[in-house]
């Protein structure tokens, strides 16, 4: 059977389940939004997915063959917490990979504590998601409070004259929120610069007209948007053609290659900050990109990267230990992971991975720019 055969997807209920269950034995959950909000995200994270489960393919592992149980939450809290049970109990999955944003993530991982099933989330940044969770909750990504800080460094040094800002939140997705209504005024405030006012909006929001007259009102010296990619990229093409001239830094969620899509012209230099440029030159990492891109049409962003590490990285843990995969070993079995991803050394496409005490990834972060249609590598500043 073809690797694509075993990939035609199939709605079952609530949540859609790609077909793989003709595989046997080694069972790992994988929760993604392919529907929905942000479904732009869990499509370009099923490629990489592919991609992952294409290289296990090769060898299975310890020599099984690998069932990537997935699911479609389409980035609802509820889905998440039921799918999470599913995979836990019903599917009897060695691990899970996702959710993806943070509310759903602050919800399923206590489901994975409950169970105690190692779950790994390759994307959300929401600060303080796996300490609250631990031992059984990692997070594959870097949290906005690791990156937000040299982001603003890159960001000033740039733009020397900016004194003054004015924050747009998306308060609905919740990791936008703290990151526009709590972390980027700490890194802020930290570095002098004073937060005029803060501006509210929501995800799934299409006329932000007023939010920035507002802001063309208060004439701050620059602009910070915490949202996602679609509303973020709605948001910067209207404050250019509204006029505002202000340079503007933008959220995590907005380094995706569909905001520079959704914005356009007016994307022309936003920075953002994530843990991955699909532009490095290193051989290893373009001959990834260059296949990702192959398959998809599109440039894949760090939350791609991030699921692709994730999969190959509880190879390794698998491999490592002890696991039976027997069904009577399922509990013993899962702490062993859970115990090996604690102390994993693993060298992925986003470079040297390992976790720290509170279960967040070690992870460098990189600063992008906006220059014609793409993301450019600025060097971190120190």
């Amino acid at each position: 059977m073809s690797l694509k055969a075993k990939f035609l997807p199939t709605v079952l209920a609530a949540g859609a389940m790609l077909a793989c269950n003709a595989w046997a034995d080694v069972k790992i959950g994988v929760l993604m939004p392919m529907s929905g909000k942000g479904a732009s995200y869990g499509q370009h994270q099923e490629v990489a997915m592919k991609m992952a489960l294409q290289e296990l393919e090769k060898t299975g592992i310890k020599g099984e063959k690998v069932n990537l149980v997935v699911y479609d939450t389409r980035g609802e809290n509820a889905e998440a917490i039921s799918l999470t049970r599913k995979l836990i109990h019903s599917d009897k999955v060695l691990a899970i990979v996702g959710p993806f944003f943070s509310g759903e993530t602050e919800v399923a991982f206590p489901i994975g504590v409950q169970g105690k099933t190692p779950i790994i989330t390759a994307s959300a940044a929401k600060p303080g998601i796996a300490t609250r969770n631990r031992p059984w909750a990692f997070r594959n990504a870097l949290a906005s409070d690791q990156m937000n800080g040299p982001l603003v460094d890159a960001w000033i040094k740039q733009n020397p004259n900016v004194k003054s800002v004015v924050i747009l939140t998306d308060v609905k997705d919740a990791f936008t929120k703290i990151d526009g209504q709590t972390v980027f005024p700490a890194v802020l405030q930290a570095k002098g610069i004073k937060v005029l006012e803060n501006i509210s909006f929501q995800t799934a929001d299409i006329d932000f007209a007023a939010q920035v007259t507002k802001v063309k009102q208060l004439n701050p010296d620059g602009i910070v948007v915490a949202g996602l990619y679609n509303e973020g990229g709605n948001v910067v093409r209207e404050i250019r053609k509204q006029g505002l001239a202000q340079p503007v830094v933008g959220a995590l969620g907005m380094s995706e290659p569909k905001f520079l899509e959704i914005a356009g012209p007016a994307s022309e230099g936003t920075m953002v900050v994530m843990p991955f440029w699909p532009d490095n030159p290193d051989p290893r990492i373009a001959s990834w990109v260059k296949d990702y891109r192959a398959r998809a049409n599109v440039t894949p962003n760090n939350t791609d990267a991030l699921m692709y590490d994730t999969l190959l990285m509880l190879r390794q843990c698998i491999e490592s230990t002890s696991v039976s995969n027997k069904d009577a070993d399922l509990v013993a079995d899962r702490e062993k992971i859970r115990g090996c991803v604690e102390k994993v050394s693993y060298n992925g496409i986003t470079g040297p991975i390992r976790f720290n005490g509170d279960g967040d990834a070690v992870l460098q972060p990189t600063v992008l720019q906006a220059k014609g249609g793409k993301w450019s590598y600025l060097p971190t500043q120190k």
